[in-house]
């Protein structure tokens, strides 16, 4: 992985994680971007890989705590960020989930954008950190500091363990030492990474899926619907007949701007180029292991129908909601692909 590149364009994406009342020390951030910009790319490969790898909350001086940050062998990261928010009731989004590229220094690690001038929270930005190495097992642990007005005093130190996830697509990419077979990755309840031999099987989308069925009361944050409405915004139904390639919905729209809004019902048989969007998002929809808190979206659940029966799954932005709901992430996709098909 190329760290140098990753290091380029460091100022503006640094920049643009930096919200007022929030900016890095003149000084430090001065130290930070001379010592990027010194540092060799060797050196820098070298750095990076010293930290590949997953590690856990262990103390912090006080919110922000990084609970999980994970180190990716082709220069991503991810972060699971305790904000430090509570409420009385759910939803509330006290885990923040952070990714971007990173880039290591001798002294300073870099939490960047996904992308160059790509978006970016708080907790991006330029770290210092020192590390706790062991003689023979390498880095141990990582302790995070952080200039600025907001982040004065903070300290984070974080762990190392084998692995981490809140689901299986977290795995890939972390150093994992596994069979040599064909397979895939598993997330268990104790958020690390496991691997299972043989073809990956779908849980949410089996081979002999016949029926989808995506739907939404709609709600959320959202103005009240125009007087006159039979329905409310973001109100919608598919339903997609495998076997027949037969695709229906119900969506509540309004004929122009302003106007009040009416289910809308239609039906068609969609083409194999379609069926194939439309199950290619399915496929991609996978049962949570994550714990979020949201708020202000419309509640969004699809029913599968297989050999194994009829199973609903609900969007895992509101999975803190527990109850016996299955929540399953990438649920959006889906809303997506069958909403162009259809309309």
């Amino acid at each position: 992985m190329d760290f140098k590149a990753i290091g380029l364009g460091l100022g503006l994406a640094l920049a643009a994680a930096m919200v007022p009342g929030c900016a890095a020390d003149v000084g430090e951030e001065d130290e930070g971007a001379a010592e990027e910009a010194n540092t060799t790319q060797d050196e820098l490969n070298a750095n990076a890989q010293k930290v590949v790898g997953a590690f856990t909350y262990e103390s912090s001086s006080r919110s922000p705590s990084f609970m999980a940050l994970v180190f990716k062998q082709d220069g991503t990261f991810f972060a699971d960020v305790d904000t430090g928010l509570r409420c009385v009731r759910a939803p509330c989004p006290s885990i923040q989930r952070v990714a971007g590229r990173f880039s290591v220094t001798a002294n300073y690690i870099s939490l960047l954008a996904a992308t160059p001038g790509g978006a970016t929270t708080t907790y991006h930005g330029r770290y210092k950190y020192s590390l706790a190495i062991g003689r023979e097992t390498g880095v141990q642990k990582i302790t995070l500091t952080r200039a600025g007005q907001t982040w004065s005093g903070w300290t984070n130190t974080v762990n190392k363990v084998g692995s981490y996830c809140t689901a299986a697509t977290d795995c890939a990419g972390q150093a994992i030492v596994h069979p040599m077979c064909v397979g895939s990755f598993t997330c268990t309840a104790q958020n690390t990474c496991g691997y299972k031999c043989g073809v990956p099987v779908n849980d949410v989308w089996p081979a002999d899926a016949t029926k989808l069925v995506a739907q939404s009361p709609g709600g959320g944050f959202a103005p009240p619907a125009p007087a006159g409405s039979t329905c409310g915004y973001g109100q919608q139904k598919y339903t997609l007949d495998v076997t027949t390639k037969q695709l229906t919905w119900e969506v509540c729209q309004a004929t122009a701007a302003g106007q009040p809004l009416h289910p809308t019902t239609g039906s068609r048989t969609v083409t194999a180029t379609e069926l194939a969007k439309i199950t290619k998002a399915a496929d991609a929809v996978k049962v949570s292991t994550g714990d979020i808190c949201g708020a202000d979206k419309p509640m969004l659940t699809i029913a599968v129908t297989s050999g194994a029966g009829t199973k609903t799954y609900t969007d895992s932005f509101y999975s803190c909601r527990g109850g016996s709901n299955t929540y399953v992430d990438n649920i959006d996709g889906v809303f997506g692909a069958m909403r162009d098909v259809a309309l």
